[in-house]
């Protein structure tokens, strides 16, 4: 299989998967290279939901870090999207946002419990997927 674009895959140490759907290159670049820079992880870096639709049908991933601004369908539509698909009901969602305050009621009605306002501090970032994803024990 084709690795998808922003996949590291150096090593064969168990890592967790961690797809990032972010339409601002530099900033999905940034959250990506963080991501897998953190021992026991790997990022994929998706830029259109339509591709983030596409590659959950072959990867499961750990955790999901998603922008609520995406072109073609917000980030809480194609969140709505891939929660249809009974295999990835319980992977666990970081919403990345300028506007909290506006998604406010649209998360809490998901059940959202982390979103990291723009801009975000990167520790903090870390500590959640760490939170969400704890590394895999070797």
């Amino acid at each position: 299989m084709r690795c998808p674009e922003g996949m590291v895959t150096n090593g064969n140490a168990p890592k967790r998967t961690v797809v990032v759907v972010e339409d601002d290159r530099p900033i999905g670049e940034l959250l990506a290279g963080v991501i897998n820079e953190e021992a026991g992880y790997r990022a994929i870096l998706l830029t259109r939901p339509t591709e983030a639709l596409h590659t959950m049908e072959q990867v499961k991933p750990d955790l999901l870090v998603i922008d609520v601004g995406l072109p073609e369908m917000s980030g809480l539509e194609l969140y709505d999207r891939l929660h249809e698909d009974e295999r990835l009901r319980s992977v666990p969602v970081i919403f990345e946002t300028a506007v909290s305050r506006e998604y406010g009621p649209e998360f809490r009605k998901r059940g959202i419990r982390k979103v990291l306002q723009k801009p975000f501090d990167l520790n903090e970032l870390i500590a959640d997927i760490k939170e969400l994803a704890p590394p895999i024990a070797a």
